[in-house]
C-alpha cells in the first residue's frame, strides 16, 4: 500500500519488465511507493499490474502491458506506447529472465526445460541446444534490446536516465554448475552493465543488482525442497539465515534510480545476504531430481 512520506521519484516513468508476478512485483511496488509512475510488461495480458487494485493511487500510476521480450519489435513497440502515453522515459529495470537448475548440461530433462518454457524436442541434443539458447535470449540478449531501445529514447530528453539490469548471483566468476547457461548469461549481463554504463554516460546511468535466493512463489515451488519448507536447512550456508524478499531489492533500485546513487554507475550490487559462490547449487537441484 502506498505510504505517506518522501518520494524520492516523484514524477519519474519506468518500465519493469517481467511484472506478473516474484521480484517483478516487488520492484514495481517499491517504486511506486516513490512516487514514480510504472509500467509492467509480461507474455501474458494481464487486467492491472499485480498488487495495485486495492490502491486508486498506485492504480493511477500502474499500467500493465504486454511484451515478448524474445521480439526486439514488441520491445520497440512497446518503448514507444509508454513514450506516446507519458511523454519520457527514465527508468528501465531489465528484470525479465530465470531459468530453471538441470541435472545434467549435456541432455536437458524434457521437464526441465517444459518448466523454462524452452523450445520443444523430443532429441537430447536439440533440447539442450535450445534450451541453453533460450537462457542466453531470455537473459542477456533481451535485457541489452530493451536496454537500447530504452537508451535511445533517455538520451534525447533532458535529465539522466537510469537502467538497472537484474543478475544473479549465478554469474560469480567462481562458475555455477548446474546453471551453465544462465550464469554464463548473467556473467555477460554483469560485464554488459559495465560497459554501457562507460559508452551511455552521462545521458544515462547503467548500474547491475546480482540476486542471491529470493522468496517468492516460483522459489517456494522450484527451489525449496518439500522436506524444508521454511528453508531452515536451505538457509544454513547463508550468512543471514534466511532469503531475500522482493521488496528489498525494489528499494535497492529505488536508491539506484534516485538522486541519492547520482555518481553510482557501472556497478553491480549484491543482495544476497552474504551468500558465498556456489554453496547452494546440489540443495537447489534437489526439488527437480525428485520430481524427476
Amino acid at each position: 500500500m502506498a505510504e505517506s512520506r518522501e518520494q524520492p521519484l516523484d514524477g519519474k516513468i519506468a518500465i519493469v519488465t517481467g511484472t506478473s508476478r516474484g521480484v517483478g512485483v516487488g520492484i514495481a511496488h517499491e517504486l511506486l511507493r516513490a512516487g514514480a509512475t510504472v509500467v509492467g510488461c509480461s507474455r501474458g495480458a494481464l487486467d492491472a499490474l499485480p498488487g495495485t487494485d486495492t490502491d486508486p493511487d498506485w492504480a493511477r500510476r500502474s499500467s500493465q502491458l504486454v511484451c515478448d521480450q524474445g521480439d526486439y519489435t514488441a520491445i520497440d513497440a512497446l518503448v514507444q506506447q509508454v513514450v506516446d502515453t507519458h511523454g519520457r522515459l527514465d527508468i528501465l529495470v531489465n528484470n525479465a529472465g530465470g531459468t530453471v537448475p538441470s541435472p545434467s548440461v549435456d541432455a536437458v530433462p524434457a521437464l526441465v526445460s517444459r518448466i523454462q518454457g524452452a523450445p520443444a524436442s523430443d532429441d537430447d541434443y536439440e533440447r539442450s541446444v535450445l534450451f541453453h539458447s533460450h537462457a542466453v535470449q531470455m537473459n542477456l540478449i533481451s535485457p541489452l534490446w530493451f536496454a537500447i531501445r530504452a537508451y535511445r529514447q533517455m538520451k534525447t530528453q533532458d535529465g539522466v536516465g537510469c537502467i538497472v539490469n537484474v543478475s544473479s548471483g549465478a554469474g560469480h566468476p567462481a562458475g555455477s554448475p548446474t546453471l551453465v547457461s544462465y550464469g554464463a548469461a548473467k556473467a555477460g549481463l554483469n560485464q554488459m552493465t559495465r560497459s554501457l554504463a562507460q559508452e551511455w554516460g552521462p545521458n544515462v546511468r547503467v548500474n547491475c543488482v546480482a540476486l542471491g535466493p529470493t522468496i517468492t512463489e516460483n522459489f517456494r515451488s522450484f527451489v525449496l525442497p518439500k522436506d524444508d519448507p521454511t528453508g531452515s536447512e536451505y538457509f544454513k550456508n547463508i550468512p543471514l539465515r534466511r532469503g531475500g524478499e522482493p521488496a528489498e531489492v525494489g528499494r535497492t533500485i529505488v536508491f539506484l534510480a534516485s538522486g541519492a546513487a547520482e555518481f553510482v554507475n557501472g556497478t553491480t550490487i549484491e543482495i544476497d545476504g552474504g551468500m558465498l559462490p556456489g554453496v547452494l547449487y546440489d540443495a537447489g537441484l534437489k526439488t527437480i531430481t525428485d520430481l524427476l
